[in-house]
């Protein structure tokens, strides 16, 4: 059985009886919302697992459906992966990505015959339906989201198919139990067992080549997520022919947005103790999905991965696209190049212009920067510079000699010692901080 069982009672006892003092503590708000979920998840999910016992009986040619060069975009959230995956996926006659209600509501091959089969009803007596649920899911659910807006019919994030297994990052939006550190599944490669890998990638493989065969299986498949980035390894070994986009966006500017995105989620599902929980556990789990990624591609063959970096993205994303294509070999079309240049000009009208407090969220740059200064340094993004050998040596030089010209007390009581801060000694010497 696929399902992870062992993860989903564990986080329940936690959640039901460890919660007292934790940032998933049982307030009002956060009973709500337990009721809900162990109302509609196990609903939904045996659905799901009712459509994929069918597609084994129906539509098990599926299994012997090809996957040829699939690419997969990676990257830590909040680094233009969902922009970057939406500009390919606009491409239809190359590339078939999942959609958010293949991902949640109809992942087996039979569901989705089932869901289109109801909607080509609902638009021959005039669409009502669809209508309004659209209606609903814009001023209701996605209201007061400010950052990644789920996509009901848009390409969404391939690791919420793994939530059909309880095996991903997902679960943790609900159940945030991170007391003993960052969730196994985050670091993936190097936190499983080889035989919970095979696990989680057999299933998800196996949902691609649903995916493939329900489409027809005549197109690359084109995934996105961000979470992907903590197996690579395992991506390599599943879809040996794969290409990998990774994403990389200075660390000042991704760090507090990913930061506020995941506040965001946990105080929608829970009541926090603080404004913004697991800061440390969020800042190691993006630090090892910058380093891993980085590391893996750096041993896997030149045209079958290509970094591309944010700012690149986001001032000239037509030419990005274009070197993506280049790379890997692929064919541009006449009419996707007509439709990647109309969604680049809207993209750069509803660029978000929104400001985090680092402040408010206990960091500074400085401390963004330390964390991170390898990866800041290798891109030379801004705020990474280091500080050259010569001026440190100085610098100590100059503590030595302002510490044995203050405060000296009488010899009997010995001498009081002085350090001055890097800052202080600099203020004195009249050099720029």
């Amino acid at each position: 059985m696929f399902f992870n069982f062992k993860l989903f009672f564990r986080q329940q006892f936690k959640t039901l009886f460890h919660a007292e003092g934790t940032h998933f503590r049982l307030t009002g708000k956060r009973i709500g919302v337990l009721l809900i979920f162990y109302l509609v998840f196990p609903l939904i999910e045996l659905c799901n697992w009712i459509g994929f016992t069918l597609d084994d009986l129906f539509y098990f040619q599926y299994r012997k459906q090809k996957v040829n060069h699939p690419v997969f975009v990676l990257g830590n959230y909040r680094s233009g992966t969902t922009f970057l995956h939406r500009l390919l996926a606009l491409d239809k006659r190359s590339f078939t990505a999942m959609a958010g209600w293949e991902i949640f509501i109809a992942p087996s091959i039979i569901q989705r015959k089932i869901v289109r089969g109801f909607f080509s009803l609902d638009r021959a007596l005039g669409g009502h339906i669809a209508t309004a649920l659209d209606r609903f899911w814009q001023k209701k659910v996605q209201k007061n989201v400010s950052f990644h807006q789920l996509g009901v019919t848009e390409p969404e994030e391939d690791e919420g198919i793994l939530a059909h297994i309880y095996s991903g990052i997902i679960p943790w939006n609900m159940f945030p139990v991170m007391e003993d550190g960052v969730p196994e599944y985050a670091t993936f490669d190097t936190s499983l067992t080889e035989r919970d890998k095979r696990r989680v990638m057999t299933f998800y493989r196996r949902c691609v080549q649903r995916h493939l065969y329900a489409h027809g299986g005549g197109k690359r498949y084109l995934s996105k997520s961000p979470s992907f980035s903590g197996k690579v390894d395992a991506l390599y070994q599943a879809f040996p022919d794969a290409k990998i986009i990774y994403l990389i966006r200075n660390p000042l500017e991704m760090v507090p947005s990913q930061v506020s995105m995941w506040a965001f989620k946990w105080n929608v599902t829970c009541s926090p103790l603080d404004s913004y929980p697991y800061e440390d556990e969020l800042l190691e789990m993006i630090k090892y999905w910058y380093q891993h990624p980085l590391e893996r591609l750096a041993e896997a063959p030149e045209d079958s991965y290509m970094i591309v970096r944010f700012d690149k993205l986001v001032s000239d994303p037509q030419a990005v696209v274009r070197q993506v294509y280049d790379h890997f070999g692929f064919t541009m079309g006449g009419r996707y190049e007509k439709q990647l240049v109309r969604q680049a000009r809207r993209a750069k009208k509803r660029a978000s212009k929104t400001r985090y407090s680092l402040k408010a969220m206990g960091l500074t740059e400085r401390q963004i920067a330390a964390r991170f200064g390898d990866v800041m340094r290798r891109f030379k993004f801004p705020g990474g510079e280091r500080q050259r050998p010569r001026v440190r040596r100085q610098m100590k030089r100059y503590e030595r000699r302002i510490a044995r010209l203050v405060y000296k007390k009488p010899q009997r009581q010995g001498r009081l010692r002085v350090r001055f801060s890097r800052r202080a000694v600099r203020r004195l010497i009249k050099e720029p901080v």
